[in-house]
């Protein structure tokens, strides 16, 4: 199977694969008038939209798009789409890729081949990451989704009452090389704040953080969490709110660290993979992040389980205790220092069985 550029070379299968389809949706094909591309001359014209549309939105209402047809030889097998960027409709309910597989030509990994190409494709963009949604019951095409490297984020209900789950894939493109030095802005600073009694108070301040970071990042595709001691009720911890958000690029630093600089932070820490920003109070430390990234998910993992393990949370609160009757010229010492008890509590939510 063959990627390739819509072509009239691809006239007389393609009119054979319109049998097929028998009047059903096409995804990814492009498709307006059916019944105009069953004749050569309509089909010519389509097929010079199609490529026109790389540049030139076919209506208002789309966006530019790369279409590519699966082929083996002179023969139609499937069409696929990238659009190259999310208007709220598609932001909803359609994603970067749409694809369609002609009936006779199914269960031959062809969706599979062709998406991998794709995500390739929307590498070369620059595009540093693609959606896509699948109905919840098209189990088969999720599959297909995971298998190229999909990550489930979160499932919507379109006007129709089907239930669509979202998925994201990484492509590999950033907009520039990214660090490779650890920057401390400011150099090392001593620890001299306590523990403190968990305080309700933590969580409104990360819901009035999270506001004010989504306002900053309009139409960024980004995912804002509450980390860190603060977020886990009946723990001790220094009143500073943690905040962990990924972006798409953590190199494209326009699109999410000048806006954050603008909304007030100020930069902290610039290392690979990594951007930290904070209040000029101090009160709040914003983590930047590409999605994906593993410490997000060891993030989320050690909170989730100290929500829920009460025996896990005392331990943890105990040598936070036990650490902070020293002294820290450096507060990235005290952090570090408890990494062997953060490591062994991770180790034990890996395995633990808590409710979802």
């Amino acid at each position: 199977m063959e990627l390739v550029a819509p072509s009239p070379r691809y006239f007389p299968s393609f009119v054979r694969s319109l049998r097929e389809w028998d009047g059903a949706h096409q995804d990814g094909a492009g498709i307006r008038d059916a019944a105009a591309l069953t004749d050569r001359a309509g089909f010519e014209r389509w097929v010079d939209q199609l490529l026109a549309e790389e540049t030139v939105p076919a209506s208002p209402a789309h966006v530019t798009c790369t279409y590519r047809w699966m082929v083996d030889g002179d023969e139609y097998l499937g069409s696929i789409a990238l659009r190259h960027e999310l208007d709220d409709r598609l932001r909803e309910y359609g994603g970067h890729v749409g694809y369609g597989v002609r009936p006779s030509a199914r269960g031959r990994g062809l969706a599979s081949a062709a998406l991998g190409g794709t995500v390739r494709l929307a590498a070369q963009r620059g595009m540093p990451e693609v959606m896509l949604t699948h109905d919840a019951t098209n189990p088969a095409s999720g599959r297909v989704i995971e298998h190229n490297g999909g990550r489930y984020e979160r499932t919507v209900v379109d006007d129709e009452g089907h239930r669509l789950l979202h998925h994201w894939i990484r492509t590999g493109a950033h907009a520039a090389a990214d660090v490779v030095d650890v920057d401390i802005v400011g150099g090392p600073e001593p620890l001299r704040v306590g523990l403190h009694d968990h305080d309700p108070a933590w969580a409104t301040r990360f819901v009035e953080h999270r506001a004010r970071i989504a306002t900053a990042l309009p139409g960024l595709h980004v995912t804002i969490e509450h980390i860190g001691s603060t977020s886990v009720p009946g723990l001790a911890a220094k009143p500073i709110v943690d905040v962990a958000v990924s972006v798409p690029d953590v190199t494209d630093e326009a699109a999410y660290l000048e806006p954050l600089l603008a909304a007030g932070y100020v930069l902290r820490v610039r290392e690979p993979g990594h951007r930290l920003v904070r209040t000029p109070e101090r009160d709040a430390h914003v983590h930047v992040y590409e999605h994906g990234a593993r410490e997000v998910d060891d993030y989320l993992l050690l909170r989730d389980h100290l929500r829920h393990d009460a025996a896990d949370r005392q331990r943890y609160e105990d040598v936070k205790r036990g650490l902070m009757t020293r002294s820290w010229d450096d507060s990235n010492a005290y952090a570090d220092a408890k990494t062997t008890v953060i490591d062994a509590i991770k180790e034990r939510a890996r395995t633990a069985d808590h409710p979802s």
